[in-house]
C-alpha cells in the first residue's frame, strides 16, 4: 500500500524540478533579450556618434577648402600691388588675416544640428632657406553639436620676381636705347625708349612701332640663399626630395645620371657648387617643378640638365658665373644674377632667360623654344631667328642673313621665373601656392 504513495511523491518532485528549469530558461532568455536590446541600442548610439564624428571631419575639411579657394584671388591682388618680395609677404600676411578665426556656416543641417567650420591661418617656420617662400598653416575645426574634429593643411606661398615696368602687349622687341632693325623681318610690334630705325630691303615690322616710350627697365630683386656651414656634399645617383634640400657641393660623376624625384609638389634645391663631370646628366621626375638655387654651376662637357626636355619643369637661379653653361644643354629657364650668356639650339639655356649681365649672344639655327629674354643691362647680339619677346638695353645684328625673323608669342608667365607686365592683366598665381595634404590633429 505504500509504494503508490512513493510514486506520487516522486512525480511531484519531478514537476517541481521542471518548473525550476522553466524559470531558469525564462530568466536566461530575459537576460539575453535585455543584453541584445542594450547592445542594439548601444550600437545605434555608437553609429550615431560615428556618423556625427565623420560628418564633423568633412565639415572641417570643407572649411580648409573654402579658405584655400579664397587665398588665390587675394594673392593675385596682393601680387599686383607688391614692389618686391618683402613687400609681397607683408601684404600676404595682412591679406590672410593671420590668427583671426573665420566661421563658415554654409552647410546643410546634419542630424538636426547646424554644422560650423572655424578656420584660422598662422605663419609657421619654413624648411627652406631661400627668401622667395613662406609657409602657412590652415587649421579648421568642424563642429556638429558636441562633436568636433580638427584638421590642418600647410601651404607654401612663393614670390615670383617681377619687372616693375609695363611694355606694349604685342612687343617682340623692346630696348632701353636706340636700335637698328637691320635687314630682318619682325612679326609683331617693337618699342624703345630711344628711336627705332629700319635699314635694308628685307627690314620690316608688321605691328606698331613705339618710339621714346620712356619706360624704366630695372632688374627685380634676386633671391638670397645663404649656404649653412653644416651643408654636406652629395654624390649619389638618386635624390628623393620629400622636402627642400641644401648641399655644399653636388657632383654628378662622368657618364652618370642623377635622378631627382620632386614628388607631387614644387621643390627647391639649394647648392653652393653644382658640378657635372663629362657626360653627367640630371633627370627630374615627379609632378612638381624643381627650382635650383646655385652659387656656381660647372658643366664639363656633353652634359644635360633635365633629360626629359620639358622646360616647364625646371628653374635655375644662378648667383655666379655662367661661363661653362654652353658645355652642355639645360632644358629649363634661368635667372642669372650677373652673367653674360650665349643662347642657341645646341647648348645652354633652352627656356626663358633673365640676367643682369651685359652681353647676350643668340647664334645658330632658329631657336626651337619660344622664350622671353629679359636683360635690361645687356646688348643682345642676334644672329638667329627668335619667337617670343626680347627686352634689353639695345639690340645689334649682323644684318647679313635675310632669313632672320622675329615673331611675337605671348609668354606664359606660369612657366617663367620672372613676370613682366604687358598690359594684359595676367598674374602668375598658378605656381605661387603649393599645398600639402590635409592632416587630422587630435
Amino acid at each position: 500500500m505504500k509504494r503508490p504513495l512513493l510514486r506520487l511523491k516522486g512525480l511531484n518532485n519531478e514537476r517541481g524540478a521542471a518548473l525550476i528549469v522553466v524559470l531558469m530558461v525564462f530568466v536566461v532568455i530575459c537576460i539575453l533579450g535585455a543584453a541584445i536590446t542594450g547592445l542594439a541600442a548601444n550600437n545605434m548610439k555608437m553609429s550615431s556618434i560615428e556618423r556625427t564624428s565623420q560628418a564633423s571631419y568633412y565639415i572641417a575639411e570643407s572649411g580648409v577648402t573654402q579658405r584655400v579657394n579664397e587665398i588665390g584671388p587675394a594673392l593675385k591682388d596682393v601680387y599686383g600691388l607688391a614692389v618686391n618680395g618683402t613687400d609681397f609677404f607683408n601684404k600676404v600676411d595682412n591679406a590672410l588675416e593671420l590668427g583671426i578665426e573665420k566661421a563658415y556656416r554654409n552647410f546643410e543641417s546634419s542630424l538636426g544640428q547646424n554644422p560650423v567650420a572655424k578656420v584660422k591661418i598662422e605663419r609657421v617656420p619654413s624648411d627652406t632657406i631661400i627668401s622667395y617662400s613662406n609657409d602657412y598653416k590652415i587649421t579648421s575645426v568642424g563642429k556638429i553639436g558636441n562633436s568636433s574634429r580638427k584638421v590642418t593643411k600647410i601651404i607654401h606661398v612663393a614670390w615670383k620676381p617681377k619687372s616693375s615696368v609695363t611694355i606694349p602687349a604685342d612687343a617682340v622687341l623692346f630696348s632701353k636705347d636706340d636700335f637698328l632693325v637691320k635687314n630682318y623681318k619682325i612679326t609683331g610690334s617693337v618699342g624703345s625708349n630711344g628711336v627705332i630705325t629700319l635699314q635694308g630691303g628685307q627690314a620690316s615690322i608688321s605691328g606698331n612701332v613705339y618710339n621714346k616710350v620712356g619706360t624704366s627697365l630695372t632688374m627685380p630683386d634676386f633671391p638670397t640663399f645663404p649656404i649653412p656651414a653644416t651643408a654636406v656634399n652629395f654624390q649619389e645617383t638618386s635624390l628623393k626630395m620629400d622636402h627642400d634640400k641644401v648641399f655644399n657641393t653636388l657632383t654628378i660623376n662622368s657618364n652618370s645620371t642623377l635622378t631627382i624625384d620632386v614628388g607631387k609638389t614644387n621643390k627647391n634645391l639649394v647648392v653652393n657648387n653644382l658640378n657635372l663631370l663629362s657626360y653627367g646628366k640630371i633627370r627630374i621626375i615627379g609632378d612638381g617643378k624643381l627650382s635650383i638655387y646655385a652659387k656656381n654651376i660647372t658643366l664639363s662637357g656633353n652634359n644635360i640638365i633635365n633629360t626629359d626636355g620639358n622646360i616647364e619643369k625646371l628653374y635655375i637661379f644662378l648667383d655666379g658665373s655662367g661661363s661653362t653653361l654652353n658645355n652642355g644643354i639645360i632644358y629649363g629657364s634661368m635667372y642669372a644674377n650677373n652673367t653674360s650668356l650665349t643662347v642657341n639650339n645646341d647648348s645652354g639655356i633652352q627656356g626663358h632667360l633673365i640676367t643682369n649681365g651685359t652681353n647676350i649672344y643668340i647664334n645658330g639655327a632658329a631657336l626651337t623654344y619660344s622664350k622671353m629674354i629679359y636683360a635690361p643691362s645687356a646688348t643682345v647680339s642676334i644672329n638667329a631667328s627668335v619667337t617670343g619677346a626680347i627686352i634689353c638695353k639695345t639690340i645689334t645684328s649682323s644684318g647679313n642673313d635675310d632669313n632672320i625673323k622675329f615673331q611675337f608669342v605671348q609668354i606664359n608667365y606660369d612657366n617663367s621665373p620672372l613676370y613682366v607686365d604687358n598690359g594684359k592683366g595676367l598674374s602668375p598665381v598658378k605656381d605661387m601656392i603649393t599645398q600639402e595634404p590635409v592632416r587630422e590633429n587630435n
